[in-house]
């Protein structure tokens, strides 16, 4: 008991450690580790989220594994990535996915005549389900960080407005008020 006080020595000892430095509540995480975390951290984002988390899945698939799959659904490579290209920014612009460089842009799907935009819809629809098929490959916990890092930073930037459940990012400052006029000094007071 006496190595616990310092006894006039100028050294007092240092406190038991109840628990590891690196030690975190089970359950904490800094960033969404599943798909549904991810939606409920976004709050009125969280579609927009799935779906770009989507068809990113879809892309990065269909660059590097579908073509297996696509040959057996009979559908053109090259119409296939144009089809999921057009589609997916169609599909980010009206779900409210943010744009970092904060300019609006129209998706080139829109460009194209109705029945043209169908078809696009329909075949990334039906390469979307191949992609589901595959197992939902290239859709990780990597993935759903990179998600709420993006919305993160379109709301430091103000691109978007603060979402209270996307708890590590602090709101955007509010603008500062307008220094006084020298001439306000001689108005009336109200």
């Amino acid at each position: 008991m006496a190595d616990l006080h310092d006894w006039g020595t100028g050294e007092a000892p240092k406190p038991p450690r109840s628990f590891p430095k690196d030690h975190r509540p089970a359950g904490w995480r800094v960033f969404p580790e599943t798909l549904d975390d991810l939606m409920q951290r976004a709050g009125p984002y969280g579609e927009a989220a799935k779906a770009h988390l989507e068809w990113s899945g879809v892309t990065v698939w269909l660059m590097k594994d579908g073509d297996k799959a696509l040959t057996t659904a009979f559908i053109p490579v090259e119409a296939a990535n144009l089809s999921v290209l057009l589609t997916r920014k169609a599909i980010e612009h009206e779900g409210g996915w943010p744009n970092l460089s904060g300019i609006p842009a129209q998706p080139a799907l829109y460009d194209l005549p109705d029945d043209a935009q169908q078809i696009a819809r329909r075949m990334a629809s039906d390469i979307h389900a191949l992609w589901e098929d595959a197992g939902r490959p290239h859709l990780g916990a990597k993935d759903y960080k990179f998600a709420f890092q993006y919305l993160a930073a379109a709301i430091r930037k103000g691109i978007i407005p603060p979402v209270s459940t996307i708890g590590d990012v602090d709101p955007v400052p509010a603008a500062k008020p307008a220094k006084p006029h020298i001439l306000d000094m001689f108005k009336e007071p109200t």
